[in-house]
């Protein structure tokens, strides 16, 4: 099997200045910082995110490639976009893990370098929480996925717990600060529903601070 991987020119004709993302000391650790994590059931949340699609497949802000050895050997093949070069540095480093064909793009998911319904699926994890404007995104990853086609998401939210919640409030301008601006309050799946995406079905977890789920490209 042929992999591709490095940075690939648009498939769409406009360009854009990419917004200032540069977080190298937090590239550096994030694998290591959110370790604990994954081997506490976050691995197990994204193979159950990816299981069973297939087509051609665009993941949205891929962060360091975790998700990377995960992807779904029934996919055709993998288009993962991210704009801080740091992450991409090492997601580039994990691509031979990849057992599906990966092309790697440096870019913005607020405009996306693809033509119109160029996918079948899209994945997003962990990341609407830290793009600026989450709404604008969803519309874009709607807009390069083909009608019927699935979004499946894996994400921080604002927890349904009062309690749980507060203490979100109070952590997040701090958190935000050494997480390259995650927003661990974000209401996300309230988000997604004023979007053009049918919700099919969500999940929570992690004290209801962690959202997972399915929607369908109308």
């Amino acid at each position: 099997m042929v992999q591709s991987y490095g940075d690939r020119e648009s498939e769409n004709a406009s360009h854009h200045v990419l917004p200032t993302m540069n977080h190298p000391i937090l590239a550096k650790i994030y694998d290591t910082v959110l370790a604990p994590t994954e081997r506490m059931g976050v691995r197990d949340q994204r193979r159950r995110l990816m299981s069973g699609l297939t087509g051609r497949i665009v993941e949205i802000a891929a962060g360091t490639g975790l998700n990377v050895p995960l992807y779904p050997a029934t996919a055709a093949e993998i288009h993962a976009i991210e704009p801080d070069q740091h992450m991409l540095d090492r997601l580039i480093a994990k691509a031979p893990g990849s057992t599906v064909p990966l092309f790697l793009y440096r870019g913005d998911a607020l405009h996306l370098p693809f033509i119109d319904e160029a996918f079948d699926a899209a994945i997003v994890a962990f990341a609407l929480c830290t793009i600026p404007d989450p709404t604008r995104a969803l519309d874009e990853v709607h807009r390069v996925v083909r009608p019927g086609g699935i979004l499946r998401f894996l994400e921080h939210v604002r927890s349904s717990s009062e309690r749980t919640a507060r203490w979100q409030d109070r952590i997040n301008p701090m958190w935000g600060k050494v997480s390259g601006g995650c927003r661990l309050n974000q209401s996300t799946v309230e988000i997604l529903e004023t979007t053009h995406w049918d919700i099919d079905e969500v999940w929570q977890s992690g004290g209801g601070f962690v959202a997972a789920g399915q929607a369908f490209r109308t």
